[in-house]
């Protein structure tokens, strides 16, 4: 009988589980987002806004705002280096090397100051998922150059900050970017320019 109780106490928890685990999941990809739109000093309150939860089940999923930062940087990073793992399973290189770069010039342009603030936040875990990524992409890059497929004059150190260049548009001169091509354009246009042939 004591059994029995414990089996449905137990089966009675699961949902709890359940349902804190959705909650922990809305949370992150809430903070993804607003740190996306926001960057990084957006509120709790606004988190929570985003998640559809009330701002407590944000502080008991992340009591301080270095580990809910952390929790952001990682999500991307694995994001990104899930995707320069299948660059190197291409065996294109060229396909392989787009992919990534892609990835790389999108998510940079979506989070604004995320290479400065893996610097500042997300200690030694989010420096090794950054330095395994940073390996990875130096991988990617040197194979389309050693395939002939990447042009050969820049170092990969180089093509990797040319990621960063479609976040970089701007007002110029008191022009606006047009919104119709935005990145995907200024994407287009750099990969043509790395492309050999």
């Amino acid at each position: 009988m004591n059994t029995k109780r414990s089996a449905a106490a137990q089966g009675a928890a699961t949902p709890v589980r359940a349902d804190a685990q959705r909650n922990a999941a809305r949370v992150l990809a809430a903070a993804r987002r607003a740190v996306a739109s926001a960057g990084l000093d957006v509120s709790y309150h606004e988190i929570a806004r985003e998640a559809g939860v009330g701002v407590g089940t944000v502080y008991r999923r992340f009591p301080e705002r270095d580990q809910l930062m952390a929790a952001v940087l990682s999500d991307i990073l694995t994001e990104l280096t899930d995707t320069a793992h299948r660059a190197l399973d291409c065996e294109d290189a060229w396909e392989g090397f787009s992919l990534l770069f892609t990835g790389l010039a999108l998510r940079t342009a979506q989070n604004a100051g995320l290479s400065g603030s893996l610097d500042q936040h997300g200690g030694p875990a989010v420096a090794q998922q950054r330095n395994e990524l940073v390996d990875l992409t130096r991988r990617v890059i040197e194979r389309a150059q050693d395939q002939g497929r990447l042009r050969r004059d820049l170092p990969w150190q180089e093509v990797l900050r040319l990621t960063g260049a479609p976040a970089a548009q701007g007002c110029v001169l008191g022009v606006e970017p047009d919104p119709a091509h935005g990145h995907h354009f200024a994407l287009t246009v750099l990969l043509d320019g790395l492309r050999t042939g």
